[in-house]
């Protein structure tokens, strides 16, 4: 017994001092970042890069009706709620992947009733590879009874750090999942700010064309009352008439994409399609100038979910090469039984009934066919796959930024370029009206004029649409600066 203890201690001993855990900790790879946002693309005067964006961006804007809408998109999404879930899966990986460095306990119990044939030896079954036992050593011809209570253990000493760098890679890819989750729940704010914007451009566009229906249908009146007096001829009534019919053309066309869109916002906010009751707003009524706070270059690294789930995914593999490594070492278990047997129930529960065997065991790998530098090639394969994912996902997120930063730059010029446009299409429309009552010009000018008018006024609306939504889109390129803490679980 004494020189068991003695064996134990010195095996134990000795893989203590050369153990240590497989593969290198984790390093973030070096990436060449630009100081400031002005070395890629022209900075906006709105936007600013003394701090980071708010936590709840969206009130940027000011709009209440919006912020509404993204609150309840965050609390009834599907889409949202199944990221939340997957979370949740993740987190029971990482649990099932820290068992293995606790001792497995399991209580077992059992009744037999054991005939010993007359036709053998006792002893006889350690020949066949039994394992010692009242049936092994029974003498032939006997039958009794065998009542059995153990304690079953199982333990792997993790040495080499092959079952902790299997638990650091499920923890990086939990933490990979979490920031899906939230790149699924920032991509929700954004394509419900779109739709929205989407929806008053529509709005304004409407009242634009029922503004125009009015105007042209009083100059029809006008214009037949003309002809009736011999004033205008009957081709310039059939030329009202066709402006009219375009104008009431553009109506249901423009109320079909507004009802699309209403259902596209409908499902983002998990509502049934038809359930949501926006009333029409213009977009000119909604048009603000936020200012923009963009933060810093190297910031963007920390804030955006899809960089942060490249580089989590990274951290997984990292730990997965020292998991392979591990494999290469010899791994220590200690296994141990006990409990009470007896033949006889009376005697089941004394202390005669006791017994136990208890004792560690080493195994080597000789010989695995490849397997274990398979694993380690595959699993440094992996990282390399990961690392150059991680670097790509920098860059193109750097790309975004920077194109949307020349994209609201260049809407600013042309937004104050079509209001030019706008307010002289609108004199010239006027003058064009006066000369025609005058008889100075024939109706085709007039009618050139109100297709200006329409056309600039259309073309504003659209602009400043899609300046809303590249501010949108920019929150987004920026990682928003917001983690939807009443959106995930907590840990």
């Amino acid at each position: 017994m004494n020189r068991m203890r003695s064996s134990l201690v010195i095996i134990v001993s000795g893989l203590v001092l050369g153990a240590c855990v497989q593969g290198q900790d984790y390093q973030r790879p070096p990436m060449e970042t630009p100081d400031d946002w002005s070395r890629l693309a022209p900075v906006p005067a709105t936007v600013s890069t003394d701090h980071r964006p708010e936590a709840a961006w969206w009130n940027t804007f000011q709009n209440d009706e919006l912020t509404g809408l993204i609150e309840r998109a965050l609390e009834h999404n599907h889409d949202v709620k199944r990221a939340v879930a997957r979370i949740l899966e993740g987190r029971a990986s990482v649990l099932s992947a820290t068992a293995g460095l606790f001792p497995q306990l399991n209580v077992s119990s059992a009744y037999t009733n054991i005939a010993v044939s007359k036709n053998t030896l006792a002893g006889l079954g350690l020949a066949t590879g039994q394992r010692p036992g009242p049936q092994v050593f029974a003498t032939p011809g006997t039958t009794f009874d065998l009542w059995n209570g153990a304690l079953d253990l199982r333990w792997e000493i993790d040495f080499w750090g092959r079952i902790r760098r299997g638990r650091e890679a499920a923890q990086a890819d939990t933490e990979a999942i979490e920031q899906d989750a939230h790149a699924v729940a920032l991509s929700l704010i954004s394509d419900v700010g779109q739709s929205y914007f989407r929806i008053r451009e529509l709005d304004e566009q409407l009242d634009i064309a029922t503004r125009t229906l009015a105007i042209r249908q009083e100059s029809i009146e006008i214009i037949q009352k003309r002809a009736t007096a011999g004033l205008a001829s009957d081709l310039d009534v059939k030329r009202t008439e066709v402006l009219v019919s375009e104008a009431a053309g553009l109506i249901p066309d423009l109320t079909r994409l507004r009802a699309m869109e209403c259902h596209r916002l409908e499902v983002l906010t998990g509502m049934s399609p038809g359930s949501l009751n926006l009333p029409s707003k213009p977009l000119r009524t909604v048009v603000v100038q936020p200012d923009i706070p963009v933060g810093l270059p190297s910031q963007l690294l920390e804030r955006r979910p899809d960089i942060l789930q490249a580089e989590a995914t990274l951290v997984a593999s990292n730990a997965r090469i020292g998991q392979a490594r591990a494999f290469f070492f010899p791994a220590l278990t200690i296994t141990g039984q006990g409990g009470l047997q007896s033949a006889d129930f009376a005697k089941w529960f004394t202390g005669n009934s006791l017994n136990y065997s208890i004792g560690p065991s080493v195994t080597l790998p000789i010989f695995q066919g490849g397997t274990n530098l398979a694993r380690l090639d595959q699993a440094e394969s992996q990282y390399q796959q990961m690392l150059e994912n991680y670097r790509q996902t920098i860059l193109q997120a750097f790309r975004e930024v920077a194109d949307l930063l020349v994209s609201l730059s260049s809407r600013g010029e042309q937004l104050t370029h079509q209001r030019r446009q706008l307010a002289a299409a609108q004199a010239a429309a006027q003058f064009a009206q006066v000369r025609y009552r005058n008889g100075m010009v024939n109706y085709l000018d007039v009618l050139d004029a109100q297709r200006t008018v329409l056309t600039a006024e259309t073309q504003l609306a659209i602009t400043e649409r899609a300046r809303l939504t590249e501010m949108v889109s920019l929150f987004k390129a920026l990682g928003g600066g917001w983690v939807p803490s009443s959106t995930l679980p907590t840990s």
